[in-house]
């Protein structure tokens, strides 16, 4: 048994020294090392032999390869298996179908009652039951999660261990940390990306690890790991919710309200270390000043902790808690606290740096350093968590009961779909929202139940509502790390009222994730045609699904009316057309696919005569049958994963439409003739010669369609058709000097040129509702996203600017300098440029961004759909 225990020290020796830790309780002296860092293991510590190491399940030391994520998953279920302090759940599946793990941690005292304490922190962010609440003996709550970007890879290497550090370890503290804690470990939160990135960084490591910065170890393929299995950076995701990371991950969050959130990741080589606090002027306003303190009595475990490892550090720079939708400032608004660790990453297994060489097991050290750290600050301030988290929702349902507004109305006509996908991510945020059941009146205004949803103000989640709804123009700091505003409401381009009454939500329908309206579709014998209603956003799939099935769908280019019961009804421009009489084999086919499509939402109408009482007849020219788009779009090279992402993942996860991604130097030479769409995403296409542009511009003028997004769009409608832009460079340089002063101080550059940027701001547009681009749009204006200073002038022809900045106020929410809302004032965002048969499509911000803007997406969606129709 001695020499068995013999061995295990051995192991766990060959571990600490790898990721930089003193053997001094299994020796009694510092392990004689060049390569281990100056980091002291807890000199009371011993393990329980009975749990396996990382190096005795996977046959190699943390640190001297890079985990994948099976391996990952492999050692931390053998641990759950041999430590009774741990389990286990599969809590989501990724894109590739990787599985998210949760372990929870903690005492076997814990273990017996820990329903009971995780329904105590739930009451405790519930005002009505939170003085029930004895928390004189309720461990704190601390969610532990690493590597939310892939190529970041110290987090999720560091995982493991601390792991095994909280299942074997024996000793006072760690006894005491397990009593007053339930540890809530998430691994990896981003599978897909992590195992992308360890598969490149293994592939090109020798058995002499190479520190030179341009060795391929260190620079990773397209896309990077930093991604999701879409390009998604999910740190982005909190808010929208729109991965089944982010998703699985909120359901947890809130099936334990926790009072602390770890956030580990890394940044650039030639840094040190960081963990928040940030910059404190760029603090979310509606943040608690109690939290601010919390964070910053964090600080000093964690400046300790680091310290005792001789390892540089920095607070109070860079990085900031604006943005409420990432993984480190999310729990802000939900009475906990966040905390954002960045750690230098060598990108590999060893890289130079400005600080010499910067190996991977040191940087697993100090995210390691740094995991402890946190564990003793949340034991030793557990009661002031528990109190901060009860004053936190106290002080919301007060903030909440003075509001002027008392219900929130959200409203979308003719599009239930974008309503019930908004009202998914509120109750992904554990806040309540209703459906009404019958007609209603605020003031003057009547709302119809099928196109309305309900929020009342007083709820426990009011302070992060306000957040969803904030369309704040000015700032106490004008600089942010990341968006400036995120307006929801805006996002889904819906209609909303504040009634400064409660309105009574007793009698209505309390809204379900994922639950949806059936529009009950009845197959009519008598039917000569079909009809569906385009404002839905699934009316887009319920084509794509006709398309595919070889169905002749027909869209109006006007208005037009049928007679009906009770009543003669109006269909808009953009209302589609199925034919049956033409296409009679297809009937039932037709039938069941529109059955499908009113299960989703989709309303589908019939009519028996193809004469209308008003506006175009079914045989008029007016309505043109719609082809089947056949999509590619250029990827890797210079192109924007972020914007590429997007486009995949709407099309595929959305629509279901299959879609080319061409490498650009395949794209270079493809042969593009069965091909009807070519998709550009934000990026660098000067690799692309004058000889390619030709080509593509000859596929246009046979009637091809070439849309494209973001900063970059101007550049790419330059290349094939001609200079109209002002700007033909994406996210050009700003003007440094706008002052015209002779000296300005030196260290004010950057802040000065952050200044003149936009980096997320929510813009008016007033819209052609006659134009195809806007088919669906009920209303003639549309809020757009931009985060860039490109402008784009309109055309001459004034029939081809579907899209125009409003002339009087464009700015909405968010950060904008008045030079860059001058300059927006009756610029394009978006314009379309005929070619002989086909056309350029441009549109000057990005309008799939993250995921979350369905209003600009229906746009997007309409130029592939659409495109030969807007030829004038």
């Amino acid at each position: 048994m001695k020499r068995m225990q013999h061995l295990r020290s051995l192991q766990l020796a060959a571990i600490l020294i790898w990721v930089g830790l003193p053997t001094t309780h299994l020796w009694g002296q510092q392990a004689d090392s060049k390569d281990v860092p100056n980091r002291y293991w807890p000199a009371d510590v011993a393990f329980d032999p009975a749990v396996p190491t990382p190096s005795e399940v996977l046959g190699f030391e943390i640190g001297q390869r890079h985990l994948n994520h099976s391996q990952l998953v492999q050692y931390l279920q053998e641990l759950a298996d041999h430590s009774d302090r741990v389990t286990i759940e599969q809590y989501a599946r990724t894109h590739g179908q990787r599985p998210l793990l949760l372990l929870t941690i903690t005492s076997a005292r814990n273990r017996q009652r820990l329903e009971e304490i995780r329904q105590q922190h739930r009451q405790l962010a519930q005002p009505a039951k939170a003085g029930q609440v004895d928390t004189s003996d309720l461990p704190a709550v601390i969610n532990m999660g690493y590597g939310v970007h892939g190529d970041e890879p110290s987090a999720t290497n560091c995982a493991p261990l601390v792991a095994h550090y909280l299942a074997a370890a024996q000793g006072e503290e760690i006894e005491k940390i397990l009593d007053d804690c339930v540890i809530l470990l998430d691994p990896s939160l981003n599978p897909d990306g992590f195992n992308r990135f360890a598969n490149w960084t293994n592939a090109y490591r020798g058995r002499v690890p190479n520190p030179d910065a341009q060795h391929a170890e260190h620079n990773q393929n397209w896309p990077p790991g930093r991604v999701n299995y879409y390009w998604f950076d999910l740190n982005r995701d909190w808010l929208p919710a729109e991965h089944p990371e982010s998703r699985g991950r909120l359901r947890n969050y809130h099936k334990w309200k926790p009072n602390v959130v770890l956030d580990f990741h890394e940044m650039g080589t030639n840094s040190t270390y960081f963990f928040q606090p940030g910059i404190p002027e760029r603090t979310n306003p509606l943040t608690p000043l109690k939290n601010v303190e919390l964070t910053n009595r964090f600080g000093a475990y964690h400046a300790k902790a680091l310290d005792q490892r001789g390892s540089l550090y920095y607070t109070q720079e860079r990085f900031d808690d604006f943005y409420m939708g990432k993984g480190s400032t999310y729990p802000d608004l939900h009475g906990a606290v966040g905390i954002l660790f960045e750690q230098a990453s060598s990108r590999g297994h060893v890289q130079r740096n400005d600080n010499g060489l910067l190996r991977f097991h040191e940087t697993i050290a100090n995210q390691f350093a740094t995991s402890l750290s946190s564990l003793r600050a949340t034991t030793d301030l557990r009661e002031e968590l528990h109190s901060f988290k009860r004053d936190f929702y106290n002080e919301s349902m007060k903030r909440a009961r003075s509001s002027k507004v008392k219900t929130f109305i959200f409203s979308s006509p003719g599009n239930r779909t974008r309503l019930e996908n908004f009202a998914d991510v509120l109750l992904r945020h554990d806040i309540k929202c209703y459906w009404p059941e019958q007609q209603f009146a605020v003031g003057k205004r009547s709302f119809d139940p099928r196109w309305t949803l309900l929020v009342p103000a007083i709820q426990p989640e009011y302070r992060f509502i306000k957040s969803l709804l904030m369309r704040r123009k000015s700032f106490k700091e004008n600089v942010f790390y990341d968006v400036s505003s995120w307006t929801l409401p805006l996002a889904y381009d819906l209609e909303q009222t504040g009634s400064p009454e409660t309105i009574d939500v007793s009698e209505m329908r309390p809204a379900k994730i994922l639950e949806r309206m059936d529009f009950t579709f009845t197959p009519d014998p008598a039917a000569g045609f079909y009809l569906v209603d385009w404002r839905d956003d699934d009316a887009v799939w319920l084509l794509n699904q006709l398309l595919k099935k070889g169905v002749n769908v027909k869209v109006a280019k006007q208005e037009f009316s049928v007679d009906g019961s009770p009543s003669t009804r109006t269909y808009p421009a953009g209302t589609l057309l199925i034919p049956l009489g033409i296409q009679p084999d297809k009937r039932e086919l037709i039938q069941e696919v529109l059955a499908r499509g009113a299960q989703r939402g989709t309303v589908i109408t019939s009519a028996s005569s193809g004469l209308t009482p008003s506006g175009i007849d079914f045989g008029s020219s007016q309505f043109v049958s719609l082809p089947k788009p056949k999509i590619a779009m250029p990827v890797a090279g210079g192109v924007s994963p972020y914007g590429a992402g997007e486009i995949w993942h709407l099309l595929d996860t959305r629509i279901g439409i299959p879609l080319a991604m061409l490498k650009q130097n395949r794209f270079k030479t493809a042969d593009l003739s069965s091909y009807t769409t070519l998709l550009f995403p934000n990026g660098r296409y000067q690799d692309i010669s004058s000889e390619r542009w030709q080509s593509i511009r000859d596929w246009v003028g046979r009637g091809g369609t070439v849309v494209a997004v973001g900063g970059s769009a101007p550049m790419v409608a330059d290349a094939v058709q001609g200079n109209w832009a002002t700007d033909l460079e994406p996210d050009s340089e700003p003007e440094l000097n706008s002052s015209g002063e002779p000296q300005l101080p030196f260290d004010s550059k950057a802040k000065t040129r952050a200044l003149q940027l936009i980096s997320g701001a929510i813009f008016k547009t007033r819209v052609d509702l006659t134009h195809p681009l806007m088919f669906g749009n009920t209303r003639n204006s549309m809020p757009v996203f931009r985060n860039h200073t490109t402008f784009l002038d309109p055309s001459e022809n004034p029939y081809c600017n579907p899209m125009i900045y409003d002339e009087e106020n464009p700015h909405l929410a968010g950060y904008c300098s008045d030079e860059n809302v001058a300059k927006m004032k009756n610029s394009a965002a978006a314009v379309v440029y005929p070619i002989g048969k086909g056309r350029v499509v441009v549109i000057a911000d990005n309008p799939n961004f993250r995921a979350f803007w369905h209003g600009t997406s229906r746009v997007f969606l309409n130029a592939i759909y659409f495109g030969h129709l807007m030829n004038p």
